[in-house]
């Protein structure tokens, strides 16, 4: 079967994510050091919650980009042996990697621990749940999702009727968790290292990856004005019940917050996914060709950034306020780009830098004006058909 065209547009909702994802930790400390009298709290809970669609898009992004890839594909032995060497190759191998590297520096000299086998043990714990560091989870519960990929593969490819019911089903599989861990599991740490609290994602994913070309057809202009309405609406609730909490210490039910986050970040993957587009297609190539760049290199940026703002929060930045203020924007820039400069180093100076920072393609993808006006020409030709019936053209 043939294989699917390349979405370039996809490296810049990554771009887009991984900006999400550094906004959010460069700006965790500030909301937690900084007086919640601060006329500049209220900024600093928006940034930090506002822009926490980062790790949630990258999880619709890689169930899009696999049922994209593979939806299309001959099932067999061949295509699930090729499937899971690439993921160890390029996803395990370097999540191995910065685990040991984040435990070292963390657990360092280990003087907590009383002998080597403890160290061990407790690595291995920490490598087999995504606690080496923080933000490990998200390959965690990444590598969660690979072993159930070739069985929903099957499942879909057997009966093309279940895609279409998709999105709702995922929603029912993630929320049936959030109740049944609520009322009788009561795992209080660490669900966001389990699969089960992302399935709305994956599914969404599947969906759009599978049916790619017929939604493109199918959207809208009134379309993208309600999802961005919902966007911001849900965006709102989750950003004041954060405030409300931190800065006012009001506390509601965690499934409130659960339910906030959810579908905001939903919705936020989505804009940000048709958003791509318009990007792509509107704004000068230079400018789309960096954001490509940014997000074929953002698997490397997001494992190594918190390396770099470790560092930088021991610098002293006590003293005058402007000062602080500037030390949360300047670590947001280093933690950025030096993230970057260090993943582009790696790949030009190695041939082996994918053991540490993952795959990069043989060749970048990259736009161009003349790509720009034949893409635009070619959406504008084509009818807008899902299920049979006519709409609008999409303009997205």
């Amino acid at each position: 079967m043939s294989k699917s065209k390349q979405i370039n547009e996809i490296y810049i909702t990554r771009a887009l994510a991984i900006l999400g994802v550094i906004m959010v930790h460069s700006t965790s400390f500030a909301t937690v050091e900084l007086e919640k009298t601060s006329s500049l709290y209220p900024l600093y809970n928006f940034l930090n919650r506002f822009f926490a669609f980062g790790t949630a898009t990258f999880i619709f992004l890689s169930a899009f980009v696999l049922f994209y890839s593979y939806y299309n594909r001959r099932f067999d032995k061949n295509l699930i042996k090729n499937f899971y060497l690439r993921r160890l190759k390029y996803i395990i191998l370097p999540y191995f990697v910065f685990s040991a590297l984040y435990f070292y520096i963390v657990a360092s000299p280990f003087v907590q621990y009383g002998s080597n086998v403890e160290i061990i043990r407790d690595f291995l714990v920490k490598l087999a749940t995504g606690k080496a560091y923080d933000h490990l989870y998200f390959v965690f519960i990444s590598i969660q999702f690979y072993l159930l990929f070739p069985l929903l593969l099957w499942i879909f490819k057997k009966n093309k009727a279940l895609v279409k019911h998709g999105i709702w089903f995922g929603f029912l599989l993630q929320w049936t968790f959030v109740f049944l861990n609520s009322y009788y599991f009561r795992i209080t740490i660490g669900t966001g290292s389990i699969a089960l609290s992302y399935m709305s994602y994956y599914f969404l994913g599947a969906f759009l990856g599978i049916y790619f070309q017929q939604f493109m057809e199918w959207w809208s202009v009134w379309k993208t004005r309600l999802l961005v309405s919902f966007w911001l609406v849900f965006g709102g609730l989750y950003v004041w019940i954060y405030y409300a909490m931190r800065a006012q210490n009001i506390y509601y039910d965690a499934k409130w917050y659960t339910f906030f986050w959810n579908f905001y970040t939903c919705a936020a993957a989505l804009v940000l996914f048709l958003f791509s587009f318009w990007i792509y297609n509107k704004l000068p190539a230079s400018f789309v060709n960096l954001l490509i760049k940014l997000g074929v290199y953002s698997f490397g940026i997001y494992i190594f950034h918190p390396l770099v703002l470790r560092f930088y929060r021991r610098i002293d930045f006590s003293g005058a306020p402007l000062v602080y203020h500037a030390s949360v924007f300047g670590g947001f820039l280093c933690a950025l780009f030096i993230s970057w400069f260090v993943v582009w180093l790696a790949r030009r100076t190695s041939s082996f830098s994918w053991i540490v920072f993952g795959r990069f393609p043989k060749q970048f993808p990259r736009c161009n004006d003349t790509d720009h006006k034949d893409r635009v020409r070619d959406r504008l030709k084509k009818p807008a058909v899902i299920s049979g019936a006519k709409t609008e053209s999409p303009k997205l």
